[in-house]
């Protein structure tokens, strides 16, 4: 494990900028995040991660990117992808049609606060997860077929945002099979 410069513990690594670096982004966070023991941060920041590297994959030009995971003095763990594009990304208003877009709005329901740092050379877009106290940890184990819930006004916007992306998707569908039954192909 390195230690970034304030001496806090840091994971970090440089992808290809290709589709198979996503999940290798979110294999990082979980490592990080089990050698932390703050497991129960997992889903929330493989789902950041997913969405920054995605990001970094689809918009910048450069060969490479860095994935950074860091367990920050205040204890929040921060997610960061840097790249060396000056083009910044874009929160877009949420949109029942668009196939995509929708990425950064998911950062902001789920992450404590997001931002993006212009570096001369490019950019580093960055999302923190607070953790919790360890009093308002919940230490039981979740069964395999339970849905497990948050009750905070972000976890309320993600849910939604995954139910408008969930119907969008199904209208989509719904509507081509029409169009392919009513002779239009």
């Amino acid at each position: 494990m390195l230690e970034a410069d304030d001496g806090t513990p840091v994971v970090t690594d440089v992808l290809p900028r290709e589709p198979g670096s996503v999940p290798k982004a979110r294999q990082l966070v979980r490592e990080a995040l089990v050698a932390w023991e703050l497991t129960h941060l997992t889903d929330a920041a493989e789902l950041i991660i997913s969405e920054l590297s995605a990001n970094a994959v689809q918009h910048t030009r450069y060969p490479v990117f860095r994935v950074k995971v860091q367990r920050c003095h205040d204890g929040r763990v921060r997610l960061a992808v840097i790249d060396k594009s000056t083009a910044e990304p874009v929160l877009r208003p949420m949109d029942d049609e668009a196939e995509e877009g929708r990425g950064l709005a998911l950062v902001a329901a789920v992450a404590h606060e997001w931002g993006i740092d212009p570096l001369g050379w490019g950019k580093r877009v960055w999302a923190d997860l607070e953790v919790p106290e360890p009093s308002e940890q919940h230490h039981r184990q979740w069964q395999p077929d339970e849905v497990r819930m948050w009750h905070t006004h972000r976890a309320q916007a993600l849910y939604l945002l995954v139910l408008l992306a969930v119907m969008g998707a199904l209208v989509i569908l719904i509507m081509h099979g029409h169009q392919t039954e009513g002779g239009i192909r």
